[in-house]
């Protein structure tokens, strides 16, 4: 397929710009209080993500009326060849924007006939599509840029006569580890047909070999092993809540706060004492009231690396805006994945560049809130929810999302191609295809990471 850059300028720059951004930020920030008085799937919120997309569309071609021409010419490093005619002849258009408009639903763009990405695969990025010269310092850089100079046999460069060489002689299969973002059990097991659904779509590979395969751990993923263990996969994949935002208080006892009274008030005192090294007891309180008193402190004064999961209203009231992840003003570290025993952030995984290249996550509002987090990171590509979704289309989501790139389509193809499949399953009016978005180097595929 073949990406075309389009490059906005920096605020200040061009008035139009500026307004009809903001105004498709205001626009954007109103669907979850729509979704909650009208339904998830209401019909009105697929109107307002048209009304949105228009206002981007304007806003893009005050600043370059041919932005949006598909026969713009494009470099030759922007062509990804598979060798599938549906995934070669896409042309996919990608946003090269300021960061304080990288996290706008680009998807939604709309020309007032139709949404782009009906026939266009989109991509947001702080950079433009091509790698930049002379910064190789992930690994996928590195392959990426070998890969450019593979031939086949043949004398061809499709992916069908080159896989052999992406993948040398003794090398397992990449993986993608499955992090079920609940701790509580019965939920959990609903979690899981998420990964039923990826595992068999990453079974129809590319000439029937498969590209990746899924790790799906016995035991409980907590933040340190997820540290630990990122270095190993290709992907990590965050099966979360994307309908309403993971709460660190959720009465459910779902996350870490009520896991951790539940699990602790089982034990004896010497037992707790032993299993967490407390000498002794605080005169007057029990060992695990002192404990979560403790925990409570460090988290609400950010005196430890743990995070807030929601922007507190006192954040917005300093910040002076609302907030909608668009918004430059509301602090950047708002929301982070909630695990067994704590909250992990994209920052947390970037120690020693470990973070896998591609990051998919299925929690609330996950590409605005975490997708240029995780970019930042080391991400080569971050693919998640831009409006809240039930479980069910954000699994199917996910499996056609797999689909595609266990058959070699880029990143950013996959997406869109999850997006018509989504369409076609729940209907044009269902706003489940317009829910996702991917921001980084939407045209690297599995097999060049």
């Amino acid at each position: 397929m073949r990406w075309i850059d389009i490059t906005l300028p920096e605020p200040m720059i061009c008035q139009d710009l500026d307004g009809r951004l903001a105004a498709a930020r205001d626009l954007a920030a109103q669907i979850p209080a729509l979704q909650e008085e009208f339904g998830l799937d209401s019909l009105r919120v697929l109107e307002m993500m048209a009304t949105a997309g228009q206002e981007l569309f304007q806003g893009v071609v005050a600043v370059d009326p041919e932005a949006f021409s598909p026969t713009r010419a494009t470099p030759a490093d922007n062509r990804a060849v598979l060798g599938d005619p549906d995934h070669d002849d896409l042309v996919g258009y990608h946003i090269e924007t300021p960061e304080s408009w990288i996290n706008l639903p680009w998807t939604w763009l709309h020309n007032g006939v139709g949404f782009l990405f009906e026939k266009h695969p989109i991509c947001a990025g702080t950079c433009g599509s091509v790698l930049p010269e002379g910064s190789r310092s992930r690994p996928w850089m590195q392959r990426r840029t070998r890969a450019r100079f593979l031939v086949g046999e043949n004398g061809d460069t499709t992916l069908k006569e080159i896989l052999g060489q992406l993948r040398p002689g003794g090398g397992g299969r990449p993986e993608i580890l499955f992090v079920p973002g609940h701790s509580d059990r019965e939920r959990r097991k609903l979690i899981y047909r998420e990964a039923e659904l990826m595992e068999g779509a990453l079974e129809n590979g590319c000439q029937g070999e498969t590209l990746v395969h899924l790790d799906l751990p016995l035991d409980p993923v907590t933040p340190s092993d997820l540290v630990q263990k990122s270095q190993q996969y290709q992907v990590i994949h965050f099966a979360g809540p994307t309908s309403h935002p993971a709460q660190a208080n959720d009465p459910y006892g779902e996350f870490w706060m009520n896991r951790l009274i539940e699990e602790t008030a089982q034990q004896e005192s010497r037992e707790l004492e032993d299993a967490l090294g407390i000498e002794g007891e605080v005169l007057g309180v029990d060992p695990v009231t002192s404990l979560l008193d403790d925990i409570v402190e460090r988290y609400e004064t950010g005196s430890s690396n743990w995070d807030t999961v929601t922007v507190s209203a006192a954040a917005e009231a300093e910040a002076g805006g609302p907030a909608f992840p668009g918004g430059s003003a509301v602090p950047r570290a708002t929301r982070s994945w909630l695990l067994d025993d704590g909250p992990v952030m994209p920052e947390d995984l970037e120690r020693g560049g470990i973070l896998p290249p591609l990051v998919f996550s299925n929690s609330y509002l996950a590409l605005p809130e975490l997708g240029h987090r995780f970019v930042k990171s080391g991400a080569s590509a971050f693919i998640g929810p831009v409006a809240p979704l039930f479980s069910r289309p954000a699994r199917f989501f996910a499996g056609h999302c797999y689909g595609a790139l266990g058959r070699g389509w880029s990143t950013g193809a996959a997406v869109w191609k999850a997006a018509q499949d989504c369409r076609r399953q729940f209907g044009a009016a269902h706003p489940a295809w317009l829910s996702y978005g991917v921001q980084g180097y939407g045209k690297l595929a599995l097999q060049y990471l």
